[in-house]
């Protein structure tokens, strides 16, 4: 057999990819007898290393860091797996490095960087501080780390695209989609539910928020700040728990009257229909809903929830592809790539009713 891949060198031997890998590259961690089996079948069966795969920066290691900062959701969980199944296929062991939003610095990845030997990084979400105006001198400080960086499932906030690559799903389309399904059921009061902090106009909710608002405007309606929900938990912002503190606050402030919400997550949906539930309003006879994500939960809440899923496949794909041509020997320019969500259209939405949604304050007190 003549010119066989990495993945079926692995399959005769009965081991990991990154294994025969590390084996081909004479890495130490590898079992000496492990590796005498894995040269003798490459001998056998004519494999020979990728002639590009042998160029990349990697003397000293096959490992990708991946950086999470602050608490990781649902979605990161599962993008994860997803980065560690291509990454390994490509021969590379993943790391996963977790730090604190107090450290995330540039001094914390160059640390991290060094100490492992990294042949590149993935950010998986967002990094740095929540503020975006320290975000241009973040993104140059990154960017003087002599190691490829891609950001996944979310932009760098300094607005200097020539500095990052990054995959992310197209936010401000995707809510813009969800925004229409609900103006074709005949929707006209609709609000938005976790909102960050002003001029963070990087980040997914802000993205996501921008999508509803060009919606309605195309529609020819006005959006109306006070069908604007606020994150109470601006820490928290993509949790169940700051959807539904932050929608029950919402409520007993006395909205003007609402048939449907656009949550900006799945997560933040889910917390504003425990919310909304308490509240008496039924979902979706009084109040459609959506989310944001296409998380499993999403498919379990009753009703189930209306979601513009994220494919998670393609992202890691797309993560790999630009991570691996940026670590290869030949410069290449920085890419940022934008994929299409899925419309899931779940149990959650439905028909507008004749009247909208109007709060008796005094009930919820």
């Amino acid at each position: 057999m003549a010119g066989i891949t990495i993945k079926e060198l692995a399959e005769i031997c009965g081991v990991a990819v990154s294994t025969v890998s590390r084996a081909m590259n004479d890495r130490s961690d590898v079992n000496p007898e492990t590796r005498m089996r894995i040269l003798a079948a490459a001998h056998e069966h004519g494999y020979t290393p990728n002639a590009s795969a042998r160029s990349l920066k990697i003397a000293a290691t096959r490992s990708v860091a991946v950086i999470i900062q602050g608490e990781p959701g649902q979605l990161l969980f599962q993008m994860l797996g997803q980065l560690e199944q291509q990454l390994g296929d490509e021969g590379y062991d993943v790391i996963v490095s977790h730090v604190p939003e107090a450290r995330a610095h540039a001094s914390t990845v160059e640390r991290i960087v060094d100490d492992g030997k990294f042949a590149g990084v993935v950010f998986l979400g967002r990094y740095g501080d929540r503020a975006d105006r320290s975000a241009p001198e973040l993104s140059r400080k990154l960017a003087s780390i002599d190691v490829p960086m891609v950001f996944c499932t979310t932009v760098e906030f300094s607005d200097s695209p020539g500095l990052h690559s990054s995959v992310s799903v197209d936010d401000r389309a995707g809510a813009y989609e969800l925004t229409r399904h609900l103006l074709e059921q005949g929707h006209r009061r609709i609000a938005f539910g976790g909102t960050g902090i002003a001029g963070h106009h990087r980040h997914p909710w802000a993205l996501r928020l921008s999508g509803y608002r060009a919606a309605l405007a195309e529609a020819g309606l006005e959006a109306d700040p006070g069908l604007v929900i606020a994150s109470i938990h601006p820490q928290r912002l993509y949790t169940m728990t700051d959807g539904y503190e932050s929608a029950k606050a919402w409520l007993r402030s006395g909205p003007p009257p609402f048939t449907a919400i656009v949550g900006a997550c799945d997560a933040t949906a889910i917390g504003i229909g425990r919310a909304l539930h308490e509240a008496g309003i039924s979902v979706p006879e009084d109040c459609s809903l959506t989310g944001f994500d296409g998380l499993e939960a999403a498919f379990f809440t009753t009703p189930t929830l209306t979601t513009m899923r994220q494919p998670l496949d393609t992202v890691a794909q797309l993560t790999s592809r630009v991570l691996l041509s940026a670590m290869s020997a030949a410069p290449r320019a920085t890419e940022q790539i934008w994929i299409r969500g899925d419309l899931a259209v779940g149990e959650s939405t439905g028909p507008a009713p004749a009247e909208g949604v109007r709060i008796d304050v005094r009930a919820l007190a």
